[in-house]
């Protein structure tokens, strides 16, 4: 039986929250195929910085879920950009403590994923320490997304060291994932040889959601679920729907999740008239979300307009959409567009509050019953071939078996 050990600070079990549930969804797929799966995660929880609940005090924790196994590695709580850097630090600091992982079954390959690469790098010394192929897991391109954020300027000292460690961590790999469809051009353009790179999206577990259309009834219902931050554009979607309800009476919005923007969105929502019709409703754990989609006519989201994008997004909500056979309203101008390519709603440019309203208007009219049949078919029918996470750990397994065999043949 072969062992993976997969490092991500922030990987979360789908009873605790709706984010972050990639890796254990991954991994559920590979024990599936006679895997033995570590998931080495932070004791605390992303964005909240608490302690997860049920965790003793201690440095190491585990938790087993569908054959998985968990061990959370203690960290500090963290409230605000300082803490959450010492938190990131002090996991790393946790990762390279040989006691807390000597009695973890040996692995045959290690997974190092970001965010924080610091978190990856050391998952690429344990894979040294132990002998084994390290695979680097891009998710997000650092530096590259903070600087087309306008967090970090193009040169500078930590835009440097951020590239250096990047690029350490792709020659120190066997192979890297990618989960953008494009981010093989941005590393190749950096040096890195193409043939190391391979894509594996996100993705959903379509079986949770049982597919069912709305039940339809006197109000059409708009569903957004995930982080409200800045990056996340809720702004030109409240936005949209205020104009819109200002005309057509049958329209509510849900939104589901917290974050930095939420108290801006509600107050802006309280400052209309047409504001009571937008409800806010905590974040729920991932095996809610099936049920929570339910309640929801169509869904919604805004994809910032940002650079980065020209590589390619990969959004798990906009799969657990799909999956639960919603129609979808995107605002985007990324490079892939899962709703176009499955036609599966409405896509109208990124930041588009009025083209979000009118789509709002359209999707909800009553002459547009056969569309969104059309449209929720579609998406699901989408997903489920192209992006469900049993279909998605197969291809990890042949990676990670790939990187393995070869590491055999180097040694022999």
């Amino acid at each position: 039986m072969k062992t993976v050990w997969i490092v991500n600070h922030y990987a979360t079990d789908p009873q605790e929250t709706a984010s972050g549930s990639r890796h254990f969804s991954l991994a559920r797929g590979l024990v599936e195929r006679g895997w033995t799966v570590v998931l080495l995660a932070a004791s605390t929880e992303h964005p909240s910085g608490r302690r997860r609940a049920g965790l003793a005090d201690a440095r190491a924790s585990d938790r087993t879920r569908d054959g998985v196994r968990f061990r959370f590695l203690r960290t500090p709580e963290y409230s605000g950009g300082l803490a959450r850097l010492r938190n990131m630090a002090a996991f790393t600091a946790a990762l390279l403590r040989r006691s807390n992982v000597r009695d973890l079954p040996r692995p045959d390959v290690v997974i190092g994923s970001t965010v924080h690469p610091l978190a990856a790098w050391a998952a690429s010394v344990l894979a040294r320490r132990a002998g084994v192929p390290f695979v680097f897991e891009i998710r997000d391109l650092w530096p590259q997304t903070l600087i087309d954020m306008g967090k970090l300027p193009p040169r500078g000292p930590l835009t440097w060291m951020l590239r250096k460690l990047e690029r350490l961590l792709c020659d120190r790999a066997e192979a890297i994932i990618t989960l953008l469809p494009f981010a093989s051009e941005y590393l190749v353009a950096q040096g890195v040889p193409k043939e190391k790179v391979v894509w594996i999206s996100n993705g959903t577990d379509a079986d949770d959601f049982d597919g069912a259309l709305p039940a339809g009834g006197d109000d059409f219902v708009f569903m957004y679920l995930g982080s409200v931050g800045r990056a996340n554009g809720l702004g030109a979607i409240v936005e949209g729907f205020l104009s819109a309800a200002a005309s057509e009476p049958r329209l509510r919005l849900v939104i589901v999740g917290n974050g930095a923007e939420l108290p801006a969105i509600q107050g802006r929502a309280a400052g209309s008239p047409h504001g009571e019709r937008i409800a806010f409703e905590p974040p729920v754990p991932k095996d809610r979300v099936p049920s929570l989609v339910g309640r929801a006519d169509a869904m919604v989201i805004n994809i910032l307009d940002l650079d980065v994008y020209r590589f390619g997004v990969s959004m798990n909500k906009i799969f657990d959409y799909a999956a639960a056979a919603r129609p979808i309203l995107v605002a985007s101008s990324a490079r892939n567009n899962v709703v176009a390519e499955a036609d599966a709603g409405i896509v109208v440019p990124a930041d588009d509050a009025s083209g979000l309203g009118a789509a709002m208007i359209r999707m909800a009219s009553p002459d547009a019953a056969d569309d969104r049949a059309r449209w929720a078919a579609n998406a699901r029918a989408h997903v489920i071939a192209n992006y469900d996470y049993r279909a998605l750990a197969e291809r990890l397994d042949g990676l990670l078996s790939g990187c393995i065999a070869r590491k055999g043949d180097e040694q022999g």
